[in-house]
């Protein structure tokens, strides 16, 4: 009669650690800790502004771009500048893979427009920065939708240089300069949606 007891007791005891592991198998998996949750904060920083953007990447590797294909008319005829050599031409290619790049810095979130004490300095005819921030928050989607078209143009000089090629640097620059212009109508000057509707779009 022990004996029996025993058995039962042994088997109970394997059911129920059966039971134990097939409940562990099937029950849903905690949520990870370590996952960013949905609407949490960016885990970027942009301690940079767009003024400094501006000021540290886009003129300078944007001047780069412009100025390594050219025609000039002289006294003595038409002189022709594009680079010459694989070392130049990977100059002209690294300048506009900075553009490339400063376009996706323009869409992080929570940048500002220009440092504090440049907030209300300005242009004639142009919007302070803290009036042009003020819009890009009401307009986030066209701001974004500005810089993936500045980012597109930036693309092409990427690939001009790339492939050697001069002349497609005329519709390239005529392309970024559009990208950049259809922006600022946008969101630097004042009251000038009606000039954005008819400007010209990127190709």
């Amino acid at each position: 009669m022990r004996i029996i007891h025993a058995l039962l007791g042994i088997a109970a005891g394997c059911l129920l650690g059966s039971a134990a592991i097939v409940a562990a198998q099937t029950a849903p998996p905690k949520p990870q800790t370590h996952v960013r949750a949905a609407g949490s904060a960016s885990p970027y920083l942009a301690l940079a502004t767009v003024h400094d953007l501006m000021g540290a990447i886009i003129d300078p590797a944007s001047k780069v771009v412009f100025g390594a294909v050219s025609s000039v008319d002289t006294p003595a005829g038409t002189k022709e500048k594009a680079p010459g050599s694989d070392a130049e031409w990977a100059v002209v290619r690294r300048n506009a893979l900075l553009m490339v790049e400063a376009a996706n810095l323009l869409m992080i979130p929570g940048r500002h427009i220009a440092p504090p004490e440049l907030a209300k300095v300005h242009k004639e005819g142009e919007l302070p920065p803290v009036e042009i921030e003020a819009r890009v928050g009401r307009d986030r989607t066209a701001w974004n939708e500005f810089a993936a078209g500045f980012r597109q143009a930036a693309i092409g000089a990427v690939r001009a240089a790339e492939a050697r090629k001069p002349e497609a640097f005329g519709p390239v620059n005529e392309a970024i300069d559009t990208a950049c212009e259809n922006c600022h109508l946008r969101f630097w000057y004042p009251e000038q949606e009606e000039l954005l509707k008819n400007a010209p779009k990127p190709k």
